[in-house]
């Protein structure tokens, strides 16, 4: 897999007003939830190419945000515009949304 296949899967499952995470991916693509630094690669590749908009759908499987170059702000102020719910410590508030699961996108090319 590389980060285009991961655009087109984040494009088909993950709208706007939703998240998914690193685990999510990794479970994905790789059949287990802890393989975020290939993941990470991924996301790097994407927002390096322009899909920032969809990499910061993507969050820490505890609700917190990525360590981007240009801050968490970025994501956080995409994802409030997007009205994904934030818990009192200004995390993603994983009790009201649920990531998505992509266990049923289709599978990666290889």
């Amino acid at each position: 897999m590389n980060w285009q296949q991961l655009v087109d899967v984040l494009t088909a499952n993950v709208p706007a007003g939703s998240i998914t995470t690193y685990a999510e991916v990794s479970n994905w693509v790789y059949g287990v939830p802890n393989r975020n630094q290939p993941v990470r690669s991924m996301l790097v590749g994407a927002r390096n190419n322009g899909h920032a908009v969809l990499t910061n759908r993507v969050v820490s499987a505890d609700g917190t945000f990525a360590d981007l170059p240009d801050g968490a702000n970025q994501q956080r102020d995409q994802l409030i515009g997007e009205n994904v719910p934030f818990d009192h410590a200004g995390n993603i508030d994983l009790n009201a949304i649920a990531p998505i699961v992509l266990a049923h996108a289709r599978p990666p090319v290889a």
